[in-house]
């Protein structure tokens, strides 16, 4: 009896000590895989850390805080725009812009607080900035860079001019900085690039031999960018941007017909915009592709509505009338007329 309680308590101290060695080394081994998980958590953070690190910083500023300039500040502030920037490389340091106009300048800073700072002149803003954005009207320009000039404002080592102003020319702007040529360039844009839409066009290609290192990566982060070999095809491209009120304008057309057909304006309006919505986006895929309108055309039904509307828009001569108004468009562009059309034949 003594010797089967004997027993029964080796037995027992024996599945005690077993029980026992089998939680230490379980504690011990949950102890090294949240030592693991720490130390790869440590890694991530410090990889991240590096990266931030390697991204190049971009101090933009901006002379001219119109509706453009503001559009363009706004799209490289967005937090929801990080993750783009970061892809091509980048990241955004701070944005530098001179008060005027006061409405715009004081919403971007009331809307980024923490990268954007407002001047008071535009000796301040190139001063505090690397890549330069001139957003004057035409008029303005040549005093304009005239005084930063005379005041020594530009460094060649580190400075970018990007005019914004549509009647610029690049060697004018490089005359009248004295900036390296692969540092001076001529861009248009659209408010939509405030939201990473649309598409800018820049001039000369940065992306060339000896170009610079990263306005074509910082505009294809911001939406999209053609690059145009010569100011002249530039002058070209930027027309159709001159057709955004046109277009606008055949909306309202739309709007209009069908609120006098008896449709609520609320209505109206909503599905015309949704409509024509869907119509460019259905053009935007696969755009790369110069047969694209082509296809979409070739797509209507035969004998359907929309063949039948084009045919007649081409019988009244819609289309020769859009080419005229192009070239209308152009020839102010050039300097060559006012742009108007003294008459429509």
């Amino acid at each position: 009896m003594h010797s089967c309680c004997c027993r029964s308590t080796l037995l027992l101290l024996l599945l005690y000590i077993t029980a026992a060695v089998h939680q230490a080394s379980a504690f011990h081994t949950n102890n090294q895989a949240t030592s693991m998980m720490s130390s790869a958590k440590k890694q991530k953070l410090n990889d991240d850390d590096d990266d931030k690190q390697s991204l190049h910083e971009i101090r933009a500023g901006f002379i001219g805080c119109g509706t453009i300039a503001s559009a363009i500040a706004t799209s490289l502030a967005k937090p929801e725009h990080e993750e783009y920037l970061s892809e091509a490389g980048l990241s955004l340091s701070t944005i530098s812009v001179t008060k005027r106009s006061a409405s715009k300048s004081s919403k971007l800073k009331e809307d980024f607080p923490n990268v954007v700072s407002v001047y008071e002149s535009a000796e301040e803003v190139v001063r505090n900035s690397d890549l330069v954005f001139l957003c004057l009207l035409p008029q303005q320009v040549d005093e304009m860079l005239s005084e930063l000039k005379e005041k020594g404002t530009w460094n060649n080592d580190r400075h970018t001019l990007v005019s914004l102003v549509s009647t610029s020319k690049v060697e004018d702007l490089i005359a009248k900085t004295s900036l390296p040529t692969n540092r001076v360039f001529k861009m248009i844009c659209l408010p939509p690039i405030s939201n990473r839409e649309g598409c800018a066009l820049l001039t000369p290609p940065a992306s060339s031999e000896n170009g610079h290192p990263y306005l074509k990566k910082m505009f294809d982060a911001l939406g999209g960018v053609v690059e145009c070999p010569t100011d002249e095809i530039m002058s070209s491209m930027m027309v159709p941007t001159g057709l955004m009120g046109t277009m606008y304008g055949i909306m309202k057309n739309n709007r209009d017909w069908l609120i006098n057909k008896g449709v609520s304006p609320s209505d109206a309006s909503y599905f015309v915009a949704r409509s024509y919505l869907s119509m460019v986006q259905d053009a935007e895929r696969d755009c790369r592709d110069p047969k694209r309108f082509d296809d979409l055309i070739e797509e209507q039904t035969p004998g359907g509505l929309n063949e039948q509307a084009l045919k007649n828009q081409e019988k009244q001569g819609v289309f020769d009338a859009y080419d005229k108004s192009m070239d209308a468009v152009l020839s102010r562009i050039q300097g060559k007329s006012d742009g108007s059309l003294p008459y429509i034949d």
